[in-house]
């Protein structure tokens, strides 16, 4: 049921009231005019012309003010563009923040990896600078004692006797007599890998080579003589002095032919000293330092990694 307004009530009050006062009034007739027909009764004619106007007016404007006051949904107010846009902008500047954000804490994370890679480098370049230091002291060492040998032998010539050269490790072979070994170079290369290959002379073949390289270290064969000398201390077991011949040989003879498959020996006899993380990060360098290894070398190599359980 559709309420009514206490405006509405009011004005339709005061124009009842004001149509009974306009109804009670009595004109004053107008005199008789001789010829004319009396007046009949009280004029009403003004009262109901008010009245009707007070009805109009009360059926026009007293619904809005009802509709106002008493309608049950709130008031709202069009909304503004210049608003409107700022709360958009603001929305996209907040979304943008986050983004930055989540990159910042993802570049951050990247940064934190790249450290800790970066200094578990420098610990492995560390480790491997002293062990290479430590072999290249080996190869000295070695170095020294091929001189002696070699020293000996021109003093044993020169006094007419013999000398024996027979270094520590398991070989049964007979000496070698230095002073017998031939003065040329191809001849006293040949002799020297006989030893090692043909005979077996484990003890004799590292004499042999070790003579050569003192006497023609610029000898176009002095890398082949620089392999095979750490081959002779290898099948002496003599592990140390064989990694330290193949190391001068990877250092000073980078070129020979027998260079890569010294690399894999080098390897072997870490491993077998003991030292498999050494060998592997040996091994590791075959594709760097020789990456037109012959099949056979990349073999070795592989061979060797599955030996030393490399990962």
């Amino acid at each position: 049921m559709k309420r009514t307004s206490p405006l509405m009530i009011q004005a339709l009050a005061q124009a009842r009231t004001d149509f009974s006062q306009v109804g009670r009034s009595q004109v004053p007739r107008p005199r008789a005019v001789a010829g004319a027909h009396p007046a009949q009764g009280p004029v009403f004619l003004p009262g109901l012309l008010f009245g009707l106007v007070v009805l109009a007016a009360a059926a026009f404007f007293v619904p809005r003010a009802d509709a106002q006051v008493f309608s049950s949904q709130p008031y709202v107010a069009a909304p503004d563009p210049a608003v409107e846009q700022l709360r958009i902008r603001v929305e996209q500047l907040e979304a943008d923040l986050k983004r930055a954000i989540d990159q910042a804490e993802t570049l951050g994370a990247a940064l934190g990896d790249a450290r800790r890679v970066a200094d578990e480098a420098d610990i492995g370049r560390r480790q491997a600078q002293a062990e290479l230091k430590t072999l290249s002291d080996r190869v000295e060492a070695l170095e020294d004692r091929l001189t002696d040998a070699a020293a000996a032998a021109g003093q044993d010539a020169n006094a007419g006797g013999a000398i024996a050269l027979t270094p520590a490790g398991p070989a049964a072979a007979p000496p070698i007599d230095v002073a017998s070994l031939p003065a040329d170079e191809a001849a006293l290369f040949e002799q020297a890998k006989a030893l090692l290959q043909n005979d077996g002379n484990f003890p004799g073949a590292q004499a042999a080579f070790g003579v050569f390289l003192t006497k023609f270290p610029k000898s176009k064969q002095a890398g082949d003589a620089q392999y095979y000398l750490g081959e002779s201390l290898l099948y002496q077991d003599d592990f140390a002095d064989a990694a330290a011949a193949y190391g001068k040989l990877i250092k000073d003879y980078p070129q020979s032919a027998n260079a890569p498959t010294g690399l894999v020996k080098l390897a072997r006899s870490l491993r077998l000293m003991g030292n498999t993380a050494q060998a592997c990060r040996t091994l590791s360098l075959m594709s760097q330092n020789f990456p037109k290894a012959s099949a056979i070398a990349k073999q070795l190599a592989d061979q060797e990694r599955q030996q030393a359980k490399c990962s």
